[in-house]
């Protein structure tokens, strides 16, 4: 299924005619005291990652039932990542399938979850290990949502915003350029770039839907950033560990990279977060449970220069020794 992405400011009327046609209306806590208009009779959820959970999950299923949805009928995610996450799962589930529309609130769902029709939960202390595609009929991203975030809801989004303008020359291009304007929270910096992160994203999604070949470049950073966000049970935002991630895995794999473009990467994210100091013997624990990895190897996906993102494999004992020295050199500088 293609799923229609509308995007922009003053989109009020296009989301309030999209809710009206939706027979269940899915939102966390803070979105409902934000935006009491828009979450009307719907199901309020807990906010924030720890509520990314099967209870959570089938509490939605429940409520679906209960309402007595039928297959013909439509749900909607109005909300962040996790909301979109839990909702599209739940739809997929729901009779087999029934459609979904996702809103998006913050700007890591604008820029990244929910395009592409990944729908998970966190089980087992894994990210995202259980889950399905199912693409939503219907995106809207209306940037005045933004006006209402938090300092770390937007460092969260920078995180996904700085890994996709890394898929293309262009994109990195616009980042450079306009990183000061993001830092002080631009607004028309940061719509040009949300802009051009959509237009990858989609693009990237429509040519590997399934996350068998070309959409692995989605993954820059995520091995690594997924396995700390774990250990760390949370506590900082999704963004913040993809750009720890991110100068982890570059520092890493520096030997494969473009100098002045890896001198550039590290510094674009020392901006925002520090190096994390994690021992190499838990992360490669969780990097070897990650759904991308065989359990003999881990994949790295590595922007070598901008618009270049190569896969490596590494097996353990090098993943152990290269992580060690770049925890130990980020440390130093």
């Amino acid at each position: 299924m293609t799923t229609n992405i509308l995007y922009g400011k003053q989109l009020s009327s296009d989301i309030k005619n999209a809710l009206s046609l939706c027979a269940m209306i899915v939102t966390d806590e803070n979105v409902a005291k934000l935006y009491p208009e828009l979450a009307i009779n719907a199901f309020v959820i807990p906010a924030g990652e720890d509520s990314k959970n099967q209870q959570t999950l089938f509490s939605v299923l429940a409520e679906m039932d209960s309402r007595g949805l039928k297959r013909t009928d439509k749900i909607a995610a109005l909300g962040g990542g996790v909301v979109g996450d839990i909702v599209g799962l739940a739809a997929s589930l729901y009779m087999r399938g029934i459609d979904w529309i996702v809103i998006p609130t913050t700007l890591l769902a604008m820029v990244d979850s929910s395009i592409g029709g990944k729908t998970s939960i966190n089980f087992n202390g894994a990210k995202n290990l259980v889950g399905a595609f199912h693409a939503p009929e219907r995106v809207i991203i209306s940037y005045d949502f933004l006006e209402t975030l938090y300092e770390e809801d937007w460092l969260c989004g920078y995180g996904e915003l700085i890994k996709t303008c890394l898929l293309t020359e262009k994109s990195y291009t616009m980042l450079t350029e306009n990183l000061e304007s993001i830092i002080q929270y631009d607004r028309d910096a940061l719509y040009t770039l949300i802009e051009k992160c959509i237009e990858i994203k989609k693009a990237v999604v429509q040519a590997d839907p399934k996350d068998k070949r070309l959409r692995k470049l989605l993954n820059v950073g995520h091995t690594v950033g997924h396995a700390l966000e774990a250990i760390d049970g949370y506590k900082s935002t999704h963004g913040e560990y993809v750009l720890k991630g991110i100068m982890t895995e570059c520092t890493m794999c520096k030997d494969l990279m473009d100098e002045s473009f890896y001198n550039q990467v590290i510094s674009i994210c020392k901006r925002f977060v520090s190096p994390p100091r994690t021992s190499s013997g838990s992360v490669i624990k969780r990097a070897a449970r990650d759904k991308k990895n065989d359990g003999q190897t881990i994949t790295v996906m590595l922007p070598v220069s901008a618009g270049e993102i190569i896969e490596v494999r590494l097996f353990q004992q090098d993943f152990t020794e290269r992580y060690d020295l770049a925890i130990k050199e980020l440390k130093k500088a």
